[in-house]
């Protein structure tokens, strides 16, 4: 079913995708007075269709592609005498070919400008929508600081407007990124989203240094801007530079577990933890000042409920915790983890290595006796700095290829940690947009996703970014799939996204491509004569290929990464 539910939410996707572009080359040719033999969504067979006045509407067998027949208009050269059986029955003047340049140049420009309108309209019900959001999706606050990483170790001035860059030397006022600060721009360029943060690193390359303006909420909530200079870098193993920081998530307590500290004080859920120990702290950064308490001392949270400020100070109590370790019931409803075993999601290579335990393994026993994933919970609490023997089930991985069935015994080593008995949720912000803003919002939308594709092309022609990162049809699937499954808002906002790459790949000046034949249209608009139809021919030849060889590269990395996102 989810394979079946992928190939339908990719083939809507690419249909929508696909009629608008074509769509653009149909509305210019009928306003240039063009004959239009035929308008199809997919590639033939024909499967069924009308016809109304000239043009065959129809829906071809292939869901891939579209396209419109216009008389006059090839792929390849035709002879005179096959041009003539084709289209003798259409005056010339309405032929393709025959229309001066600037008309052939406005039919052809047409599809990708409709896959931008498309964008901009897709924006635009997005912004009419007011859909739910993470936090991380309309801010650049930060999380978590990688201690390993530039920005923890960043030297940080505090801003004098108007300053360059190289006016920022000597002893800094502070070092270092904090969880809670936000980042307004980088290099001049306002930062309206985490992504923006993770995509300047990574398409700026790892050796430019970059001015990030930063706000810093201090204790008594007064406000410190700072201009920090720092260079992105690869970190560990990763393939790409970054700052080394993580998007934060608020510490929203969701649920309140019984016996346990938090409870005890009083917490509740729908509570914010603000602060721990007068630190700012978000999801990541507050799991883990709780964990590392030394036992038996108390810590101090400052807590936001509602429009109320509050303070507890409670001692975290020691329990059970496999660190490194992701779990959790895949597609389960509520009461699945009193029901069903344990799946592991993630596993860190340290704990890997030292355990055995890898992803996708089922736990279906623990100490010989069978346990779901509430079994598995209880369990771990319960036996800190203890070990526990568990069974776990190996599914078998590309029909046995990659890994074949098996079942193994295996001693789990779980941690001694504090916690206070609290489940952290995910907070989601609705994304408002006034209707006098709805336009402007679209358009600014499709301008920066826009300027995105754009730094990605420049991106890679400078190297800093490999081709082996492009995504062909198996990553678009992907994307949408995975996009649908978060809600129909997400599916949109991928969608939208597609189109504007749609829009400037077309453009690209490469032969079959709508910018190749935009480059014949203004040479023959210069020259004021055709270029020969060999030389057409050899040209869109060079192309052909160039597109063979594209799609053959990025469809091996893309069945790469699949393959390698199913090994344990």
């Amino acid at each position: 079913m989810a394979l079946l539910f992928s190939i339908l939410i990719f083939i809507i996707v690419l249909g929508v995708l696909v009629f608008f572009h074509e769509l653009g080359h149909f509305l210019a040719a009928k306003a240039c007075g063009i004959y239009v033999e035929r308008f199809s969504l997919g590639i033939p067979p024909r499967l069924f269709g009308i016809r109304l006045g000239e043009t065959d509407y129809c829906v071809g067998a292939l869901p891939i592609g579209g396209y419109v027949k216009m008389a006059g208009q090839e792929d390849t050269p035709l002879s005179d005498e096959e041009r003539q059986e084709t289209y003798g029955h259409v005056p010339e003047d309405r032929w393709f070919n025959k229309k001066p340049v600037w008309q052939r140049f406005i039919v052809v420009l047409a599809g990708p400008m409709m896959n931008l309108v498309l964008a901009i309209l897709l924006y635009a019900v997005l912004a009419i929508m007011g859909p739910m959001a993470h936090e991380w999706e309309l801010t650049g606050r930060i999380g978590k600081v990688d201690a390993t990483g530039p920005a923890a170790t960043a030297p940080l001035y505090v801003e004098r407007p108007g300053a360059a860059k190289h006016a920022y030397r000597g002893e800094p006022d502070a070092v270092g990124w904090q969880p809670g600060d936000m980042v307004l721009a980088i290099d001049g360029k306002a930062v309206d989203s985490f992504s923006d943060i993770a995509l300047d690193a990574l398409l700026g390359g790892g050796d430019r240094v970059c001015a990030v303006l930063l706000e810093r909420t201090n204790a008594d909530e007064s406000t410190t801007r700072y201009v920090s200079l720092v260079a992105p870098m690869v970190l560990g193993d990763e393939e790409h530079p970054r700052f080394g920081v993580a998007p934060f998530q608020t510490a929203l307590v969701e649920e309140t577990l019984p016996d346990m500290p938090g409870r005890a004080a009083g917490l509740e859920s729908g509570d914010v933890i603000v602060r721990a120990n007068g630190k700012l702290v978000d999801r990541t950064t507050f799991v883990e000042m709780v964990e590392e308490t030394p036992e038996g001392e108390a810590i101090q949270l400052d807590v936001r409920r509602g429009d109320e400020s509050l303070s507890f100070a409670l001692r975290p109590q020691t329990i059970g915790r496999l660190r490194g370790v992701a779990y959790g019931v895949l597609g389960g409803e509520a009461g699945a983890r009193e029901q069903a075993p344990a799946e592991i999601l993630a596993v860190e290579d340290a704990y890997r290595e030292k355990s055995g335990l890898q992803r996708r393994d089922v736990i279906v026993a623990i100490n010989g006796e069978p346990a779901t994933a509430a079994d598995l919970d209880a369990a771990i609490r319960s036996h800190p700095g203890a070990e526990l023997r568990m069974t776990v089930r190996r599914p078998a991985i590309l029909l046995g290829v990659l890994q074949q069935a098996e079942e193994a015994e295996l001693t789990l080593p779980v941690d001694s940690v504090r916690a206070i008995g609290v489940e952290l949720g995910q907070r989601l912000m609705r994304h408002y947009v006034p209707w006098a803003r709805v336009v402007p919002e679209a358009f600014r939308q499709s301008y920066e996703a826009l300027a995105l594709v754009m730094r990605t092309l420049e991106a890679l022609a400078a190297r800093t970014v490999s081709p082996k990162n492009l995504g062909g049809p198996l990553m678009i699937a992907s994307a949408t799939t995975q996009a649908a499954e978060q809600g129909l808002s997400w599916l949109i906002r991928i969608t939208a996204f597609i189109s504007i790459n749609l829009c400037v790949f077309n453009l690209l000046p490469l032969p079959i491509l709508d910018g190749g034949l935009l480059v014949i249209h203004g040479i023959e608009g210069v020259r004021r004569k055709p270029l020969s139809p060999r030389l057409i021919e050899r040209f869109q030849m060079v192309g052909l290929f160039f597109i063979i060889f594209l799609m053959v590269f990025v469809t091996y990395h893309d069945i790469r990464r699949w393959v390698e996102s199913l090994i344990p």
